[in-house]
């Protein structure tokens, strides 16, 4: 009996270290957190003033951002780029496509947050998971909508940034990997993508990255969108 109140003992004091050092360090992500998302760098100077200048937008969900560049231009044929169909082209409309990245059982399994199960939630903030690319065929974003930033990059400043989201992919013998099954409408585009979703890196960190390889106003680092709407006075 006195071996088995010493086995309790020793076990509610593990499981209450455990959660002191888990909170702790729940506490410090987000003192961490908040302070490098409210310090701004860039942008960087540019040196193509005179150039043809490609318009791009930060669009955020509330939770999730996504970089909007439009379907085409002298720089880059995205649907062709990533063997799309080329009927997007002739939409008037959905000029423009969203891209983000993300976790793949988020974006797969998780249309709705009803959807969450624990076991994705837990892969996603642990970097236990795979990643995705999300891709969705769009109007042009309004800029009246205060979830909405608008960039103007120099031919410069945009190839470096089709450079950075197209290393965003993963590929197999120098093709784009689609994952073609999935509970989305015809205009949404999932594709395979290298690293893993985590605390350290979220989707809104990759949106971060992308500001920073073209230039622009972006955090030292984030992992939320407040921090980058932040840095554009939103």
């Amino acid at each position: 009996m006195e071996v088995l109140k010493k086995a309790s003992r020793i076990t509610w004091r593990t499981v209450r270290i455990f959660f002191e050092c888990f909170f702790g360090f729940l506490i410090l992500f987000w003192c961490y957190a908040v302070i490098l998302s409210r310090i701004g760098v860039g942008p960087l100077a540019g040196d193509e003033s005179g150039e043809e200048r490609t318009t791009v937008y930060i669009t955020s969900s509330g939770i999730h951002t996504d970089v909007v560049v439009p379907l085409t231009n002298k720089y880059i044929n995205w649907p062709v780029e990533l063997g799309l169909s080329d009927s997007l082209l002739t939409d008037s409309v959905n000029t423009h496509l969203a891209i983000g990245w993300g976790d793949k059982g988020f974006f797969l399994e998780t249309k709705d947050w009803g959807d969450l199960k624990l076991s994705v939630l837990l892969k996603a903030t642990f970097h236990l998971g795979s990643s995705a690319m999300h891709l969705v065929n769009r109007p042009e974003p309004d800029t009246s909508d205060k979830q909405t930033i608008r960039l103007s990059l120099s031919p410069k400043q945009y190839k470096a940034l089709i450079a950075f989201v197209k290393a965003s992919f993963s590929k197999n013998e120098g093709k784009y990997m689609q994952i073609k099954e999935h509970n989305y409408g015809s205009r949404n585009y999932f594709f395979e993508a290298p690293r893993s979703y985590g605390l350290t890196y979220t989707c809104n960190s990759w949106t971060n990255s992308a500001l920073k390889s073209c230039g622009q106003r972006a955090c030292v680092w984030t992992a939320f969108k407040d921090g980058i709407y932040l840095q554009y006075g939103r």
